[in-house]
């Protein structure tokens, strides 16, 4: 992992020249870099750089589908069975160290699009989860994984697990340097049916969400008002 991590440091403090083959802004592209700026008026601007990989991933180890599943009391083939995690995207993210800390953020309050989110992070620190309306620091541990509850599984579990808004602050001190792998079904799959599991419905528990195309959740998050108005609410039954 400190491998790992001292690897994309020495990707991103490469001269530009060396690193602008691989600047893109297209989003259909499997490995770009890019820097993240605001793409509407209402966004927020992040102080940092990405290295992006997108693909399709059959091996995926059996842990990341099983405990989730056997958590809500599911079998324990049951996520692998409905693919939800067949596309995992990998962003390996440089922070540069800022002047003005309290004039940005490394990265505005949001919760991710994915089903599960693994992030390995080095000790600058920085990263802080929304709890009972607290922002709440997250340490780093060397050699530990954070796994991050996405809105799509917030949704299928039908608020029995619940996704996490989180953020990253800006540091007057750095590089702050992370890896996090995203979750997610295959874009390919974009027509595929997604809505909270049978099994977990009752006349005590309704549906708290409807049925939906991956292809409408991913296109709404897109255009929602970012760090505003949370992407679940769109698919809410009222």
């Amino acid at each position: 992992m400190d491998a790992m991590l001292e690897a994309v440091k020495r990707f991103h403090e490469q001269p530009t020249e060396e690193k602008m083959p691989w600047y893109s802004s297209d989003v259909g592209k499997q490995v770009k870099l890019s820097s993240v700026l605001p793409s509407r008026e209402n966004d927020s601007a992040s102080w940092r750089d990405i290295l992006s990989c997108v693909f399709n991933d059959d091996q995926l180890h059996p842990k990341i589908y099983l405990q989730p599943a056997e958590a809500l009391g599911l079998r324990s083939d049951y996520l692998s069975s409905i693919e939800c995690m067949k596309s995992e995207s990998v962003a390996c993210l440089y922070y540069p160290k800022c002047p003005e800390p309290e004039k940005t953020l490394g990265t505005p309050k949001h919760s991710d699009t994915t089903f599960l989110t693994l992030l390995m992070q080095d000790s600058t620190g920085g990263l802080q989860i929304l709890h009972d309306d607290h922002w709440v620091d997250v340490p780093p541990v060397r050699g530990a994984l954070i796994a991050n509850i996405g809105d799509l599984m917030q949704i299928i579990s039908n608020d029995k697990f619940i996704s996490v808004e989180h953020r990253v602050l800006a540091q007057p001190v750095g590089p702050r340097i992370s890896v996090a792998c995203f979750f997610t079904p295959s874009l390919r799959a974009g027509a595929k049916p997604f809505a909270p599991i049978k099994e977990l419905l009752s006349d005590e528990n309704p549906a708290v969400y409807r049925e939906f195309m991956f292809r409408e959740y991913y296109q709404h998050y897109k255009t929602r008002i970012q760090g505003v108005e949370s992407a679940l609410l769109h698919f809410k039954i009222r």
